[in-house]
């Protein structure tokens, strides 16, 4: 195409503004860069989201497993003292 002509070029079309117009599915590499990150955000926040239930998951029963020590040492410490006590009155 000439310069000089009297059409400007935008109004031109070209074998590639014909192309995108008959293709349905036209690959756009940045698009495609954005919704594979986009993706991959949406992965990286659900294996966070799994990843703080399993941990609030892992905090109650560690709080439940300290309950359960305590009590087991409250027992021990009474029948460590009944033992000791029980000694005590067998020695004269």
């Amino acid at each position: 195409m000439c310069l000089s002509s009297s059409k400007p070029f935008s109004h031109t079309p070209t074998r590639l503004v014909l192309y995108l117009k008959t293709e349905t599915h036209v690959h756009i590499p940045r698009l495609s860069r954005r919704r594979k990150m986009w993706r991959e955000e949406k992965e990286l926040e659900m294996n966070n989201i799994r990843l703080y239930m399993e941990n609030q998951y892992m905090i109650q029963e560690n709080e439940k497993l300290r309950k359960k020590a305590l009590i087991l040492h409250q027992e021990n410490k009474a029948l460590l003292s009944l033992l000791q006590t029980k000694n005590v009155s067998i020695v004269p």
